[in-house]
């Protein structure tokens, strides 16, 4: 049986002009199903209802419908279901799927703008979908894990994200950065068809609070403490230096910093040249930033034996080699030695924890104006979670990727 709907009007009303358009049930339909136990119902009475749709080229248009409630003998009085809405809302399905079409790709203040509407009632739109989409996520295959920090606004208000390593996916986002946010993601795994034994690898930083959490929480997973950070430690022992030699030298040249900074690689031929140029004037500087090339030369190699060989001279060069800030380095990898060296078990690499926070600053972005840590939440999920809120709404679901 089809749906009993009907459109009755369709009139240009108001000023500025609106397209209105009233839905009525068909003629001699006397009963309806029961919106709880679905049995055919009387119709008791009708209530008046409006819904925000789509636009009609320029004209803001609106949907009106007299409700029926039924009388269930076993459920009592209740508002039939329409089928263009769902229930509570106070917009179309259509409507909120553009919603969240917009959603992922622009700020949700700008979106409210284009659907003049407050960005507010379009925030309720995303996290009513997001939400129930993300409680309904199956992490029953999910077995390696990245974990991560990440600043969600100005004032050090931190956020720790849990990542897919397989699919890429964000897990689950919590506020903090210390053992309790592993707690949190822990205790989410049973919702999720999941238990804390699945999660065999957790890739992070060298953070005293994660490997407690992982310790306590995670118990059964490796812990793999990513080179991406491994490198950041060696970068700053680079930058000590760099400080040691300016102060014992009345200063470096201009620019001195950022061509001491980061892969030779991402650097201009004049850049180069002046790294080079400053490595022969001050050997200190160059001793330095040879073992930091020295030391990212250890996840090079295809076999594990062959990389603990090599981070076991990067560790004997950096502890004698007269630099306070690369014996501080040297006694920092000898204290999380076999964690750095279980990238070798499946080859983790921090290439999906920088695609993920890519796409959490652009979630910042969009979710600009955002009020509370729930927005930032629901667009983070929306854009890097790989979600499907498909329930409801018209097929096929607008997707932001």
């Amino acid at each position: 049986m089809g749906h009993p709907w009907k459109v009755t009007e369709s009139r240009f009303e108001g000023d500025p002009k609106r397209l209105s358009i009233a839905v009525d049930l068909e003629e001699g339909t006397g009963r309806l199903p029961c919106p709880e136990c679905g049995s055919q119902c009387p119709i008791h009475d009708r209530l008046e209802r409006r819904w925000k749709h789509l636009n009609f080229w320029q004209y803001e248009t609106e949907l009106s419908a007299r409700v029926p409630r039924v009388k269930c003998d076993k459920c009592g009085v209740h508002q039939v279901e329409v089928p263009w809405a769902r229930s509570g809302s106070g917009f179309t399905l259509l409507f909120e799927a553009m919603t969240l079409l917009l959603a992922g790709q622009m700020p949700v203040s700008e979106a409210a703008k284009m659907v003049c509407e407050h960005d507010t009632r379009l925030w309720r739109i995303i996290r009513h979908y997001v939400d129930k989409a993300h409680g309904q996520s199956d992490w029953s295959k999910v077995k390696r894990v990245a974990v991560d920090e990440t600043s969600r606004r100005k004032g050090h208000r931190y956020v720790t994200n849990f990542v897919d390593l397989d699919t890429g996916r964000l897990l689950f986002m919590t506020e903090g950065k210390d053992a309790a946010t592993v707690k949190a993601f822990a205790s989410q795994l049973p919702e999720h068809q999941s238990k804390a034994s699945n999660i065999k690898e957790v890739a992070m930083d060298m953070s005293k609070a994660f490997q407690s959490g992982v310790e306590t929480h995670l118990p059964e997973a490796l812990k793999v403490f990513d080179r991406y950070h491994v490198m950041v430690l060696a970068g700053e022992a680079v930058d000590a230096v760099r400080k040691e030699v300016a102060h014992e030298t009345g200063g470096l040249e201009r620019g001195a910093l950022w061509v001491l900074r980061g892969n030779a690689g991402r650097l201009s031929e004049e850049k180069i040249a002046q790294r080079k140029r400053l490595c022969r004037q001050h050997g200190k500087l160059g001793r330095a930033v040879a073992l930091r090339e020295f030391l990212a030369d250890t996840w090079k190699y295809s076999d594990r034996d062959l990389g603990e060989a090599h981070l076991e001279a990067v560790v004997s060069w950096a502890a004698r080699c007269r630099m306070e800030p690369f014996k501080k380095l040297a006694r920092t990898l000898r204290k999380h030695w076999e964690g750095i060296l279980n990238y070798y078990h499946h080859w983790t690499t921090s290439a999906v924890i920088e695609a993920i926070n890519g796409k959490l600053q652009l979630a910042r972005r969009r979710a600009r104006g955002y009020r509370n840590l729930e927005n930032f939440k629901a667009i983070a999920y929306w854009i890097a979670g790989d979600l499907r809120p498909a329930s409801g709404l018209p097929n096929p679901v607008p997707q932001p990727f």
